[in-house]
C-alpha cells in the first residue's frame, strides 16, 4: 500500500465524500524485535519514535536560531519543515515513518491537546486588569492596528476583484485569512516579548495592553460573526440567536460558577503553598470541560480554556501551581509536536511558479502586514514618540506565531486552502515572526532610556539637600539589615530623607509584570496577609520611631522576571530622581553564622543594576552577627569606617560616610591607603585630595571623624591592615573601583570571586577572609548624558532624548 501524505490524509478526512484508507490492524505495543521484526509497525513505539525525532530536531533548530533572537516557536516550526516533505521527508524510509496513516491521527490528537493546555496556561497568566488600566495610547494602537490593515485588504479586494480566482470567492479565502492576520494575538506577543526579555519594558507593557484589548474584542466579534453566518447559512434566525445565547450563558457560567469555585479553593490554600492535588485536578478538569462545552455549542474548543484562564486569578497560588506542574511539560515536550507537525504538513516543492493563486494570497498577506505595521505606528507618531520606539511598537504588534499557525492548519483541514496556499501562509509566519523579533531586539534597548541628564550621586548633593534612596528588598530576611543600614545612612534632623522601598518578587504564574505603589493602609491592625505586608509594616514602624519630620517611606511592589528586574529598578530610580540605590548581596549570614545558599538570580539583578543604573549604587553585604543586625530596634548604632584608595567610587563611599557622620552619635573613621611611589599630579589624584581635605578639616574642627593614613607597598600589606582595622567596626564602606586592578593591588584580582563587588569589596565579602563585618560596596553614577563612561558601563550607541528636569536638584 502507498504511503499517505498529510495532505491526502486531511483531504480525504475532511471531504464531503470521504474515502476510506485500509491498512492491516496493528496492536498498540510491540513484543520486541525478536518476535515482531519491526516495532515501528505498532502504534505506541511508532508514536514514541516520532516524538523523539521531533523533539531532537526542534531542540537543534532552537539552540541554533536562538542565538539570532528568533523566537522558540518559529524555530520549532522550522524544525518541522526540515522533517517534512520539503527536506528530509523526501527520503522514503523516513516518509514511511512520519506519514504512516495509522499514526497520523494519534499524533495530531496529542498536538491539539498540547495547544489546548497552552491556551489555558497563557490565559491564566494574562491580566485582564490591563484593559481598564491601559491608556488612550494602547486603545489607539489596538484600534488603528486592526482597522487599517482590514480596510487596506477590503480596498485591494475591490480594486483587484477581476483577477481574484473564483475559488477565493467561493471559499472566502481572503476573508478567513485576513480576519486572523489583521488582528494581534496576545499569545503571540507575550511569547515573543518573553523570549526577548521585554515584558517589563515600557514598550513591552504598551504592546501587551494593546494586544489583550484586541484579543478580548476578537473573541466576542468572532462569536457574533459565527452566529450571523449560522443564521444566513441555514436561513434560521432562531438558530443564530440560540447560538449567541448559549455563548453568553457560557460566559455567565465562567463568571458566576467557575471563578467563585476556584477562588474558594485558592482561599483554602495556605500562603506560600501550591494548590493540593484535588484542587489542581479539579481546575484541570474544569478547563477540559469548558473546551468541550464551547466545542459543543459551535465555537472553537480553544475558546473555553482560554476564557477560563482569563477570568481566573493568576499568580500565586493558582498560576504558580499550573506553571510549575504543566508549563515545562506542555511547552517543552508537547507544544513542539504541534508546531513541528504544522511544518511537516507543508511542502515548499508544491509551489508552482506558474500558479497565480498563491501569488495573489502572498500579495494580500504583504498588504495586511504592512497595514498592520503602519496602523500600530500611527498613534505612536501622533503621541510624538521617538522614531525607534514607533518602529519597535509596530514590529511588536505585527509579529506572528502560534495563533496564525493554528488558523492556517484549521483552514487546511476545512479545505479552504490547499497545499500551496497553506505553504504560503506558513512560510509567511516564519518570515514575519522570525524576522520581527531580531529587529525588535536590535532597534529597542530599554537600557538606553535609563540615562540621567544631571548628576545623581551623594558626592554632588548639598549638605542640606534631600537624599533620595531606593532600598531593594527581595525577602523578609533582608529587612532588619536594611533598616539598620538606613538608620546609619539617614541621620535624623540633618536634611530631608526620602526612602523608596521596593519589594522585588519574581514573576511566576502570570505574563503581565507589575510595578505599582503599595496600597495597604498603614494604620490597619489586621494581621499581615502576605510577606509584602510584613516587610512594609516593619518599614512603617521604623518611620514612626524616627521623630525627624523629613523622614518618609514610600513603598512599591515589583513583580517581574529576574532577567529584567533591573529595568524596573532603574526606571523607578530615574523617575523618582534617586541618588542612591541599595541592593542586597546574593549571599548573607544565616542565624547560626553560616553562609546561606547563594541565589544566582539576585546576583544577575545586581550586576545589571550596576551596569545600567542612572545614579549611584551600593551593594550591602550583610556579614554582621544577628544581634547587630537588629541594632535599629535596640538603639545601638555601629561606627562606620571608610577604606579609601582613590577614584570616583571611593570618593562616593567617602561622601556617604561623611553624610553618616552628620549624626553626632556616629563616629566615622577614614583609612587612606597610600603608595609612597604613586604620583599626585593627575586629575583623579587632585579630586581625591580635595575630598580628603574636607575630612581633615572636620577632624580639626572637633567632629567625630577620625582620619589615618596607611603607607602600603603591596597587596599583602593591604590585607594585613584590613585584618587589623576591620575588627573594630561593624560597617565598612569601600568603593567598587570599576572592577579594575590598580598597581598597588597587583595579584588580588586572581582571587576575586564576585566581580560586582570589585577587588577590595570581594576581599571583605570572602568567607576565607574571616571577617564578620557588614560591608557597603559603593559605585558612583556612571550613566550621565553627555559624560564619559567607563568601559564596563557602556550605554550603547543610541540614547533616547529625555526632557530636562524642570526642578533644580541640589
Amino acid at each position: 500500500m502507498a504511503i499517505v501524505t498529510p495532505e491526502q490524509f486531511y483531504e480525504n478526512f475532511t471531504a464531503d465524500v470521504q474515502s476510506i484508507f485500509c491498512y492491516n490492524a496493528v496492536q498498540s505495543t510491540s513484543p520486541g524485535i525478536w518476535l515482531s521484526g519491526n516495532p515501528l509497525m505498532f502504534s505506541f513505539p511508532l508514536l514514541l519514535f516520532q516524538l523523539t525525532l521531533i523533539f531532537f530536531f526542534t531542540r537543534i533548530t532552537q539552540s541554533i536560531l536562538s542565538r539570532l533572537s528568533i523566537p522558540i516557536h518559529i524555530s520549532q516550526i522550522i524544525g518541522g519543515i526540515i522533517l517534512g516533505p520539503s527536506c528530509l521527508g523526501r527520503f522514503k524510509p523516513l516518509e514511511k515513518i512520519l506519514y504512516s496513516p495509522q499514526s497520523w491521527e494519534q499524533i495530531s490528537a496529542i498536538s491539539l491537546l498540547a495547544i489546548f493546555l497552552f491556551y489555558f496556561i497563557t490565559g491564566l497568566k494574562a491580566d485582564l486588569s490591563m484593559i481598564p488600566k491601559a491608556g488612550k495610547k494602547a486603545f489607539a494602537i489596538a484600534i488603528a492596528g486592526a482597522v487599517l490593515p482590514f480596510a487596506a485588504i477590503v480596498l485591494t479586494h475591490f480594486l483587484c476583484r477581476s483577477i481574484i480566482p473564483p475559488r477565493f470567492k467561493e471559499r472566502f479565502v481572503v476573508l478567513n485569512t485576513m480576519y486572523t492576520w489583521s488582528g494581534t494575538s496576545y499569545i503571540v506577543v507575550s511569547c515573543t516579548l518573553a523570549d526577548l526579555n521585554l515584558l517589563t519594558s515600557k514598550l513591552g507593557r504598551l504592546a501587551m495592553s494593546a494586544s489583550i484589548i484586541t484579543e478580548f474584542t476578537n473573541l466576542f466579534v468572532h462569536a457574533a460573526v459565527d452566529s450571523y453566518l449560522l443564521t444566513t447559512k441555514h436561513h434560521s434566525t432562531v438558530m443564530g440567536v440560540a447560538s449567541m445565547i448559549l455563548y453568553l450563558a457560557f460566559m455567565l457560567f465562567l463568571v458566576f460558577v467557575a471563578r467563585p469555585l476556584t477562588i474558594l479553593a485558592i482561599r483554602k490554600t495556605p500562603e506560600g503553598r501550591m494548590l493540593d492535588d484535588a484542587c489542581f485536578i479539579g481546575v484541570l478538569v474544569l478547563a477540559m470541560g469548558c473546551g468541550f462545552i464551547t466545542d459543543m455549542i459551535g465555537s472553537r474548543s480553544l475558546v473555553g480554556p482560554f476564557f477560563l484562564g482569563l477570568i481566573l486569578p493568576g499568580g500565586a497560588p493558582l498560576g504558580v501551581t499550573m506553571v510549575a506542574r504543566l508549563e515545562r511539560l506542555v511547552e517543552g515536550v508537547f507544544l513542539p509536536v504541534f508546531l513541528a507537525m504544522a511544518g511537516i504538513r507543508m511542502d515548499v516543492a508544491s509551489l508552482k511558479f506558474g500558479n497565480v493563486e498563491w501569488k495573489i494570497l502572498l500579495l494580500f498577506l504583504i498588504i495586511v502586514v504592512l497595514g498592520k505595521f503602519l496602523g500600530a505606528m500611527l498613534p505612536c507618531f501622533y503621541c510624538k514618540m521617538p522614531i525607534r520606539d514607533c518602529l519597535a511598537v509596530g514590529l511588536m504588534m505585527t509579529t506572528k506565531g502560534i495563533s496564525e499557525v493554528l488558523k492556517a492548519c484549521r483552514l487546511q483541514d476545512l479545505k479552504v486552502v490547499d497545499m500551496q496556499l497553506f505553504t504560503v501562509l506558513l512560510l509567511t509566519v516564519v518570515v514575519v515572526g522570525g524576522g520581527s523579533a531580531p529587529l525588535i531586539k536590535r532597534i529597542y534597548r530599554p537600557e538606553d532610556h535609563f540615562v540621567a541628564y544631571k548628576r545623581r550621586a551623594v558626592q554632588f548633593l548639598k549638605r542640606d539637600g534631600e537624599l533620595r534612596i531606593l532600598a531593594c528588598i527581595h525577602g523578609e530576611e533582608h529587612v532588619n539589615a536594611v533598616l539598620t543600614l538606613l538608620k546609619i545612612v539617614c541621620p535624623p534632623a540633618v536634611a530631608p530623607i526620602s526612602i523608596h522601598a521596593i519589594h522585588l518578587k519574581p514573576l511566576v504564574g502570570r505574563t503581565a509584570t507589575l510595578l505599582l505603589p503599595y496600597t495597604r493602609h498603614r494604620a490597619s491592625h489586621d494581621a499581615p496577609s502576605s510577606d509584602t505586608d510584613r516587610i512594609f509594616n516593619a518599614f512603617f514602624q521604623a518611620e514612626q520611631q524616627c521623630h525627624s519630620s523629613g523622614f518618609s517611606i514610600l513603598p512599591y511592589v515589583c513583580i517581574s522576571p529576574h532577567a529584567t528586574m533591573h529595568e524596573d529598578i532603574c526606571s523607578l530610580a530615574l523617575d523618582k530622581k534617586i541618588f542612591l540605590i541599595i541592593i542586597p548581596f546574593h549571599k548573607q549570614l544565616d542565624i547560626d553564622g553560616s553562609i546561606t545558599t547563594p541565589i544566582p538570580a539576585i546576583q544577575v539583578v545586581n550586576s545589571s543594576v550596576l551596569r545600567f543604573a542612572p545614579c549611584s549604587v551600593a551593594i550591602h553585604v550583610n556579614h554582621s552577627p544577628v544581634e547587630e543586625t537588629i541594632a535599629f530596634h535596640s538603639g545601638a548604632i555601629p561606627s562606620p569606617a571608610v577604606y579609601f584608595f582613590g577614584g570616583p567610587d571611593d570618593r562616593e563611599a567617602l561622601a556617604l560616610g561623611l553624610r553618616m557622620a552628620e549624626d553626632p552619635a556616629v563616629g566615622l573613621t577614614v583609612v587612606r591607603f597610600r603608595n609612597p611611589a604613586a604620583s599626585l599630579d593627575g586629575t583623579e589624584e587632585r579630586l581625591d585630595e580635595r575630598m580628603l581635605e574636607e575630612v581633615r578639616m572636620r577632624r580639626a574642627g572637633g567632629s567625630r571623624v577620625d582620619y589615618r593614613e596607611e603607607v602600603v607597598r603591596d597587596a599583602e600589606e593591604i590585607i594585613g591592615v584590613i585584618r587589623e582595622v576591620s575588627a573594630r567596626f561593624s560597617l565598612l564602606l569601600v568603593g567598587r573601583g570599576d572592577g579594575k586592578e590598580m598597581p598597588l593591588m597587583s595579584g588580588l584580582s586572581a582571587w576575586s570571586e564576585y566581580p560586582e563587588l570589585g577587588i577590595i569589596g570581594d576581599l571583605l565579602a570572602s568567607t576565607d577572609f574571616g571577617s564578620r563585618v557588614s560591608t557597603l560596596v559603593v559605585q558612583q553614577q556612571r550613566r550621565v548624558a553627555g559624560k564619559g563612561l567607563s568601559d564596563n558601563a557602556s550605554m550603547g550607541k543610541h540614547l533616547v532624548a529625555r526632557e530636562e528636569d524642570k526642578e533644580e536638584d541640589n
